[in-house]
């Protein structure tokens, strides 16, 4: 017989959540905890099981290193398809995703994490902003020594001027990319001609220290 869960575990999933994510001072993707805990009192027992499970693994994976730490191309993909898993749950019929990496650059070392705010971005403006399906994708390429790494959404509702949050975590990734590459550590942002969002990181190809 298949296990399920009742409200009540369900609940005790929850708050076993929040106390690890508050003990170990981490902040949850945006919205999604608000989300969780409307699942959990509407006792919509698989989302939420869904979405609690796919927390767990995503904070599980993003912290077995240092957030300062270089990391595989292939690791920090995997985090983000975590992530993409739990928005997938709030999103169920709205978010589609594409990820299109070559093998060769999956070994490529990227700072830990420096995609996280970029596809979060893509979430918080390109899909929860819209009733329509929107793509998120997420392709890398390599031009001699460096690597382009392109996040992109066709959401219809872009961030313009008025969005200041946007702004704060692009930067954080150029300061990120700027201390990590110096001048060879670049982000290029903005909408796209045929509608949406484009994120470009470009960073030298370094395949030892991760």
């Amino acid at each position: 017989m298949q296990f399920r869960c009742n409200l009540g575990i369900l609940h005790m999933g929850f708050v076993s959540l929040i106390k690890f994510i508050c003990l170990r001072g981490l902040n949850a993707p945006n919205n999604t905890l608000n989300s969780l805990s409307s699942l959990v009192m509407k006792d919509r027992r698989d989302e939420a099981e869904q979405m609690i499970m796919s927390l767990s693994n995503f904070y599980r994976t993003s912290l077995t290193g240092d957030p300062l730490d270089d990391v595989p191309l292939a690791e920090e993909v995997h985090l983000q398809k975590l992530y993409l898993d739990i928005e997938g749950v709030r999103f169920p019929d709205r978010l589609k995703t594409v990820i299109d990496i070559p093998p060769t650059l999956l070994t490529a070392c990227v700072p830990g994490l420096i995609l996280q705010p970029v596809v979060e971005n893509a979430i918080k403006y390109g899909v929860s902003r819209t009733s329509r399906p929107v793509e998120i994708r997420i392709t890398a390429r390599e031009d001699g020594d460096l690597m382009h790494i392109n996040v992109t959404d066709d959401g219809p509702n872009p961030p313009g001027d008025a969005d200041g949050g946007n702004g704060i975590g692009l930067a954080n990734v150029r300061d990120r990319l700027t201390a990590r590459f110096g001048d060879s550590g670049r982000i290029v942002y903005g909408p796209r001609e045929a509608g949406g969002f484009a994120v470009l990181l470009t960073l030298p190809i370094l395949r030892k220290g991760c």
